[in-house]
């Protein structure tokens, strides 16, 4: 689960951790924290989707993140002979309709399938645009994944709120007081800051607590082929970032679609399975691919990558191996797990993705580990 805050134009994103079966703590609230504006989808739409042609007749879709509450997902566009499917339909209806729109540029074909990677809100609360414009739009997910949309989307805004409040209130102290967290006067230009966090937080939660949630229409196990449009699409259900992860390949044109599987340019660790999750990326590894798309990110030309993802993966899981061979609680494992060497891999020492890195990754990957190998015996500690 992703979040985002901006507090005195500082980007943070909260990565919230599952604490057990349709609850969500608050077990890791450490960020991106990137010092620039990120103009919100919401209100600046003329920002608009980032499209990028990956081969002929698919395209990537780059939405700006709903700041200050959420991030927004990639959405990839295959445009077939006759109609066009859709890879994840983001976190608003708003952003949803701004992919549309730049669709409508391409083609006046209609979408004829949707496949929702996973539960995340920011792959398919767009579902109702697409299921309101094309009545015969097909949404595809696995069972799982619909499974936990059902348990989860009339929870997650108040969620939502809940994991904010925190921050909301020291930000209403500092208006209130004058000063700042450090103390020291709030300048105007703090102040502007603050209040126009409160303005996009009201404006976003307003648009999303009016959201009419669409669910998939089409479920399957463990794997369905779709020979459509002159393309095969290859849809395979792993367990990775979530319990119910979509990955969409397409074998002819060596591309794969990974939704959260991967995200660059860090991993998000949060909700995550990682023995599985190591074993999902080997199986990906071993497809023929040119290109793959992350559920966030940048698409990737080669497999490096993925390697680095999945080999980072196992460096964790062995050193929180080894700290439970020695008898250490979750707060001494967190100590005794260095990433010293993983870190510049993805940050190369930029301190805006080192601060990234730790809060969507180092954080919260430690206690999946933990948690997996002990069956949350963190919990008891």
């Amino acid at each position: 689960m992703k979040i985002r805050i901006v507090s005195s134009a500082i980007v943070i994103v909260l990565v919230v951790v599952s604490a057990g079966p349709g609850f969500f703590g608050p077990g890791v609230a450490a960020a991106r924290a990137a010092i620039r504006a990120i103009p919100s989808g919401v209100e600046d739409a003329k920002t608009g989707p980032q499209k990028i042609a990956i081969a002929e007749g698919i395209f990537l879709f780059i939405s700006p993140d709903q700041d200050p509450l959420e991030v927004d997902g990639n959405s990839i566009v295959v445009v077939n002979e006759h109609d066009v499917l859709v890879f994840d339909t983001n976190v608003l209806p708003s952003s949803a309709r701004a992919v549309l729109a730049e669709i409508r540029k391409i083609t006046d074909k209609p979408v004829r399938y949707v496949v929702n990677s996973h539960w995340h809100p920011d792959h398919w609360d767009g579902n109702e645009v697409y299921a309101k414009e094309f009545p015969n739009v097909e949404i595809i997910a696995s069972a799982e994944t619909r499974r936990l949309m059902e348990n989860t989307m009339n929870v997650y805004g108040k969620t939502l709120l809940a994991i904010v409040a925190p921050a909301n209130k020291d930000m209403e102290e500092q208006l209130r007081t004058g000063k700042g967290s450090d103390g020291k006067p709030l300048v105007e230009k703090d102040r502007r800051d603050i209040e126009d966090t409160f303005r996009k937080e009201k404006t976003f939660m307003a648009e999303y607590e009016g959201m009419h949630p669409t669910l998939p229409t089409l479920t399957y196990d463990n794997k369905i082929t779709l020979y459509h449009g002159g393309r095969e699409f290859r849809v395979m259900h792993f367990v990775g970032n979530t319990a119910g992860d979509s990955a969409v390949y397409l074998p002819k044109e060596k591309i794969l679609m990974a939704g959260d599987l991967l995200t660059a340019p860090v991993p998000f660790g949060a909700d995550s399975h990682p023995r599985s999750w190591i074993e999902s990326l080997k199986t990906l590894e071993r497809l023929d691919v040119d290109v793959i798309i992350p559920g966030h990110g940048e698409a990737q030309r080669d497999k490096k990558y993925l390697q680095l993802v999945r080999e980072s993966l196992e460096s964790v899981t062995e050193q929180v191996h080894e700290a439970l061979r020695r008898g250490m609680t979750l707060e001494e494992t967190r100590k005794f797990v260095k990433f010293d060497i993983i870190r510049p891999k993805f940050t190369h020492d930029d301190a805006n993705l080192n601060a990234e890195f730790d809060g969507n990754f180092a954080t919260p990957i430690v206690r999946q580990v933990y948690d997996e190998a002990t069956e949350e015996l963190e919990l008891y500690q």
